[in-house]
């Protein structure tokens, strides 16, 4: 008798994929790491003000060169505080994960206004020496009067912009290296887009971007009250909701004029946009606990910012694989998987994620549109 294959192969043909994506499994590609909780700034916007205010406990060079050695190979590593070049070590703590960890791209968030040691990280030349990519991701918070009264230091604008210029001349010799500029979008500073955009690329030359400021009061959706981490900016807010779309569509047109080289951000801040206003995310949360981490400058360890933490890297020997695949990590993944939130780096890599899962199975793409 013959068999009629395709009729039979009916029987075994898999389940559609999910068009809100599959969660992965957990292992991290993607680390938030705080190095210090000390900083020369005390910025309305800041969502770790507490912390900054009294600083705690900070992990050596050696147990974060462990932790490099020992994780799996990371795409990116976002080095944060605080300020992370108050940290003396700082270029060892880079070097650990280019050399130790074969990171890909390590990323320094900073307020760019410590110049001399911005400058000697990179002509230590230890990206093209490795042969990855260092990016430091310069906050400026609107113009001259806005960003000083945010950040609450009077002439750190001018100072900033001054650096920057000096940062861009340092890129043209040191191809592994890139400057970019992040601007936090708040009820200060949204009017203002479009004249910083143009002062920063027409007469600096570097790259801009965009986030909306954040806090687990307003940018968080169904994480259980117990494990939720109560932090807020210290004195800060979104932009009026009605005019979130129009901010979003004024971001779109700087991005155009610029080159559209930050449209992944633009589909970024869609999503968050969509958040604010009550519409359902396109696609799960599948990088908080699973592939992003956060490691805070004291050890402890989270699935993300706005979750608190659950263990600590000591209590593994700062082997964070170990850590990630323990009993408590599993508890977390389970505990935050219905819930969602307005935060970049999760909404990024979760993002990025789903589009690669789709291109992947392109038939649930069809399926969700």
């Amino acid at each position: 008798m013959a068999i009629r294959l395709p009729k039979l192969m009916q029987w075994f043909h898999p389940s559609p994929a999910d068009p809100r994506g599959t969660y992965p499994e957990p292992r991290v590609k993607d680390l938030i790491l705080f190095v210090t909780d000390r900083c020369n700034m005390r910025c309305d916007h800041c969502m770790f003000w507490q912390r900054i205010d009294n600083p705690g406990q900070e992990m050596t060079l050696e147990e974060l060169q462990t932790l490099a050695r020992t994780s799996w190979p990371l795409r990116t590593v976002a080095i944060t505080g605080g300020e992370p070049f108050l940290r003396g070590d700082l270029a060892g703590i880079v070097e650990a994960f280019f050399r130790d960890n074969q990171t890909h791209h390590v990323q320094i968030n900073t307020n760019g206004l410590l110049m001399d040691r911005m400058e000697d990280l990179v002509t230590r030349d230890l990206a093209l020496h490795y042969q990855h990519y260092l990016t430091y991701q310069v906050s400026l918070d609107g113009l001259a009067e806005t960003h000083d009264r945010v950040r609450r230091l009077p002439g750190s604008f001018t100072k900033i912009l001054r650096n920057l210029e000096r940062l861009v001349e340092l890129m043209r010799g040191h191809p592994f290296f890139r400057v970019v500029v992040l601007t936090n979008i708040n009820k200060n500073n949204y009017h203002e887009i479009e004249e910083l955009a143009r002062i920063l690329w027409d007469e600096t030359g570097v790259e801009h971007t965009y986030d909306l400021v954040r806090g687990a009061s307003f940018s968080t959706w169904n994480i259980p009250h117990a494990i939720r981490q109560e932090e807020d900016p210290r004195e800060c807010d979104l932009p009026p909701r009605e005019e979130l779309e129009s901010i979003l569509e004024r971001i779109r047109r700087v991005n155009e004029r610029e080159g559209s080289r930050f449209n992944q951000c633009v589909r970024q801040l869609e999503v968050q946009v969509g958040l604010y206003l009550g519409r359902p995310a396109p696609f799960y949360c599948l990088s908080a606990g699973r592939t992003a981490a956060v490691v805070y400058s004291d050890g402890s360890v989270a699935a993300c910012e706005f979750t608190t933490p659950f263990a600590r890297l000591a209590d593994f020997d700062f082997d964070l694989p170990r850590l990630w695949t323990s009993p408590a990590a599993q508890t977390r993944r389970k505990q935050i998987q219905c819930c969602s939130c307005a935060h970049s780096c999760f909404v990024l890599t979760s993002l990025q994620e789903w589009e690669e899962q789709q291109a992947r199975h392109p038939a649930s793409t069809q399926a969700a549109s």
